[in-house]
């Protein structure tokens, strides 16, 4: 929705200001915004209560302050990342050009700050657990036993290792490719530090979550973008009435989601409507949502002055482009405000502190009812599946209509494994998941090696090919994006069989047999990654498997059937490994959370191993034959091939063979 317009020329000769003075503006805004946003909120400094702790003011305004300039630092680095890949014109479908390069090295710079403030969060945080005024808390004894404790500076470290694995890429980048995995990994660090901050009792944990992490990608995207658009407007480089273009649509989809994942965050943590304007957190929330709302009537302001004009004039262009950069920079600062902020939603109290580490009530003895039925909504795969089959049926109809055949049955089973996949996820299954190693090994089986093999069948990268439009000159368009990412080294990497194999079948040890199946299930986070896992290394095993897709590789039927013949055993290795156990599995975490149902730790985790020796074996034996017949069929095509070669031709093929036998065997008689 946030459209700048098309400066007046592109080619334009004038000189390019100087932006130091408004960047310095900007921060300045961002900062006032972020002390009345804590003023508001009840959050600014005050000494405490006697006996309590004084860190002292400099840790009571330095740690918003830096974690005001964690979420600037990344949203600069993420728009302008999305600049050079995406809304520039490229110099090839490539490379991109001198500006986009410019745009890359702000994108580094941006992320060395992000790194070292990132840092100075996890300092000034440290300072605050502590007690400790700043440089008290910086004796390393004391700072090294508790710094990295609380979970919110693991968050913030991680995301600062990634940042800095971010600047260095942009030392080196001038592909779009490249630009476009730096991005990625820039869009995985900003939310890691606010997913870490929402307590599981504090109840609808998944929504929040989700709707955290959805909120600060969508406000980085819109954000950054249009701050680094906009400075090519100022600058009037080349390209910039196309970046232009190409930043509306992105804005549009960005505030939709701002808006929807912000309404779910909002009601995670208020306890009632009235919270909005009787408490600090809801009084921030109208006064974010008011900002963005001004923001939009600029925005449209701007636009209308670019459609009303072929050749707008370039003054009262940049002042309403200014007013809203500023309004952005005030919105920055409110938000990071709002972090600082405590919710007026209190945590959930539930009847023990098994229930507490859940985050909900134990569920019922399992029955066909709780288990098919129940309900423990996971939104994260609750939006991914509506996703996967909103662009599948979306990209069906699209062949359909253009008259370009697509089967019904590979819709179908694309459908079936997305609502299977739904379905493990947030159904009853998903809670018994948490509390049983017998009904989490039914949640993986379901998710590693059923829900696969009904994804592959749907063929979905044959649908994306035939029905995503390609880009015009330069510029990629998303069928373009698609090839490059079948072809990339990572994706020659993982289809490769022995990767897939590895993936599908090592990965099992090294989860289950570690401590890492533990530390996964302690957390809703773990818990998810853990289920994508399952999810990513099935469907690449089977994608290799069953070859329906085009990919880097070809490979030979009998060689897939061999394939699939050796990760059967090793599933059937890992079962019988499972059932061998003398100890229950994980008990650092199933142990406390057992519910009074389970009577025997130890019963319950053998007869997961029985599961995943009984399961695993249905989806194999379909893909075997599917497999078989394939083999079937190739060498039918074959044979067929040969015999129309031989019409052609006369059989020269055979006769040059008895030829060839003829001369030896006279050769063999003029030796005798």
């Amino acid at each position: 929705m946030t459209e700048t317009a098309t400066p007046t020329s592109a080619s334009t000769k004038a000189r390019p200001r100087n932006l130091t003075p408004l960047a310095v503006i900007l921060a300045a805004i961002a900062g006032l915004a972020l002390l009345i946003g804590m003023s508001l909120g009840g959050s600014s400094y005050s000494p405490p209560e006697e006996g309590i702790p004084d860190p002292g003011p400099v840790v009571g305004w330095g740690l918003p302050i830096a974690k005001l300039l964690v979420v600037i630092s990344g949203t600069l680095t993420i728009g302008f990342l999305t600049s050079a890949a995406f809304l520039l014109p490229a110099a090839d479908k490539r490379t991109v050009t001198h500006v986009g390069r410019s745009d890359i090295k702000i994108a580094g710079w941006s992320a060395v700050s992000w790194a070292v403030v990132a840092v100075m969060a996890i300092v000034f945080g440290n300072a605050a657990v502590v007690g400790q005024p700043l440089l008290a808390s910086l004796e390393p004894d004391l700072f090294f036993t508790f710094a990295f404790e609380p979970t919110i500076h693991k968050a913030y470290a991680f995301s600062a290792v990634l940042a800095l694995v971010v600047a260095v890429g942009c030392l080196f980048t001038v592909r779009t490719g490249a630009t476009f995995v730096l991005l990625a990994i820039a869009g995985i660090a900003l939310p890691i530090p606010s997913i870490a901050s929402h307590s599981s009792s504090v109840g609808d944990h998944s929504l929040a979550l989700t709707a955290g992490a959805i909120h600060g990608i969508a406000a980085a995207l819109w954000v950054g973008s249009l701050v680094a658009v906009s400075r090519h407007i100022w600058r009037m480089d080349p390209g910039a009435d196309h970046a232009v273009q190409r930043f509306s649509p992105l804005a549009l989809w960005c505030v939709i989601a701002l808006l929807i994942s912000g309404a779910a965050n909002t009601y995670t943590r208020l306890e009632q409507p009235a919270d909005l304007l009787g408490t600090g957190y809801g009084l921030l929330v109208v006064i974010k949502v008011s900002l963005i709302a001004a923001l939009l009537l600029f925005a449209n302001r701007a636009r209308r002055m670019a459609l009303a004009d072929s050749t707008p004039q370039r003054g009262p262009l940049l002042r309403w482009l200014t007013i809203e950069i500023c309004l952005l920079a005030a919105t920055i600062g409110i938000a990071a405000s709002l972090t600082q902020t405590a919710f007026p939603r209190a945590d959930v109290p539930l009847g023990s502190t098994a229930e507490q580490l859940l985050g909900f009530p134990f569920p019922p003895p399992p029955d066909w009812q709780t288990v098919m039925l129940g309900w423990y909504p996971d939104i994260f795969f609750l939006l991914v599946g509506a996703a996967l089959l909103v662009f599948y049926w979306m990209g069906a109809l699209k062949l359909r209509r253009n008259g370009v055949p697509w089967q019904w049955g590979r819709t179908a089973a694309w459908t079936a494994g997305v609502l299977v996949l739904m379905w493990a996820t947030s159904s009853g299954i998903a809670g018994y998941s948490q509390v049983s190693v017998e009904w989490h090994m039914v949640q993986h089986m379901t998710i590693g090696m059923l829900v696969p093999v009904l994804l592959a069948l749907g063929m979905p990268s044959t649908l994306a090919l035939r029905a995503l439009p390609t880009g015009k000159e330069t510029n990629r368009g998303p069928r373009d994006w698609l090839l490059w990412g079948i072809h990339t080294p990572l994706s020659k990497l993982a289809t490769h069989p022995l990767v897939a194999l590895a993936l599908g079948t090592v990965g099992l040890y090294g989860l289950y047999f570690t401590p890492l199946f533990g530390l996964g299930m302690s957390s809703h986070v773990g818990h998810v990654l853990m289920n994508v896992h399952f999810l990513i290394a099935g469907f690449l095993f089977y994608w290799v498997v069953l070859g329906l897709d085009p990919g880097p590789r070809r490979i030979p039927p009998w060689a897939r059937l061999i394939l699939l013949l050796v990760y059967i055993s090793l599933h059937g290795l890992f079962a019988v490994a499972l059932m061998s156990l003398t100890q229950p599995l994980a008990p650092e975490w199933f142990s406390q959370v057992q519910p009074p149902w389970i009577t025997d730790s130890l019963t319950d985790t053998l007869n997961g191993g029985g599961v995943a020796w009984a399961f695993g074996e249905i989806p194999a034996l379909i893909v075997t034959v599917v497999v078989a017949v394939q083999w079937a069929r190739s060498d039918e095509r074959t044979a067929r091939r040969l015999d129309r070669q031989s019409e052609r031709d006369n059989d020269a093929e055979l006769r040059a063979y008895n030829k060839r036998l003829a001369n030896l065997a006279a050769q063999s008689d003029s030796t005798e």
